[in-house]
């Protein structure tokens, strides 16, 4: 999903872990797409969340700012049709499913098993009865904020570690971006998704390489 993103132009940054209460975020600046992804969720749901604000920046445009509950449950409408589309659904999903089949196909569509078991639902698969007795159980093995066992990797931006590979072959230092941004190393690289390893540097060292020129003189003392 964030490459799908970065491939159509949307530029992808990680939230910084002082925003624990946010999961993700997205508007437009000048024409430019932004969205924001938490690092602490389980990569199935940073999916979702990815899927979700594409939602929110193609259903709802540049001049729309989205909010309230009815710009958030059509987000959510397509970012489970885009994740989880009903051909693909219909076609593999068996009579009546069990929790158990719930926690085997999720990884087909790498989605949490609540969001395929409310995708069922939404595709009128499951009764009402059925879906809140998945959600009772799922519940009770973890699943209600986690996905217990998964080995599904957390996704990443692809164009962020090109950049900062390139950055360093031409010996550019994260610290030297950070301090033209006028952030910290470590809070710049809270925004993207922790890709480059940092250094606490000591506070003689020079952010850039020192001229020749501007070398301290030295001189024997007897």
């Amino acid at each position: 999903m964030v490459h799908l993103l970065e491939a159509h132009g949307v530029r992808v940054f990680s939230l910084s872990r002082d925003c624990p209460e946010v999961d993700a975020f997205s508007f437009w600046d000048r024409g430019v797409p932004f969205v924001l992804l938490s690092t602490e969720k389980t990569a199935e749901r940073a999916r979702f969340d990815a899927a979700h604000e594409l939602g929110h920046l193609v259903l709802h445009g540049e001049e729309q700012i989205p909010h309230g509950p009815q710009a958030e449950a059509e987000a959510h409408r397509f970012a489970a049709a885009l994740l989880m589309p009903m051909a693909d659904v219909l076609a593999h999903v068996p009579r009546n499913p069990s929790t158990n089949w719930i926690l085997q196909a999720k990884r087909r569509w790498k989605v949490a098993a609540m969001a395929l078991a409310h995708r069922l639902r939404e595709l009128n698969l499951t009764t009402e009865w059925q879906y809140r007795t998945h959600c009772v159980e799922l519940s009770r093995l973890g699943y209600r904020k986690a996905e217990p066992q998964s080995r599904l990797a957390r996704e990443t931006s692809q164009v962020l570690g090109k950049v900062f590979a390139a950055l360093r072959t031409e010996g550019t230092r994260l610290a030297d971006v950070a301090a033209d941004l006028h952030l910290r190393p470590v809070d710049l690289n809270d925004l993207i998704f922790g890709l480059v390893v940092t250094a606490q540097e000591g506070e003689g060292r020079s952010r850039r390489p020192t001229t020749p020129e501007s070398r301290p003189q030295l001189s024997v003392v007897r």
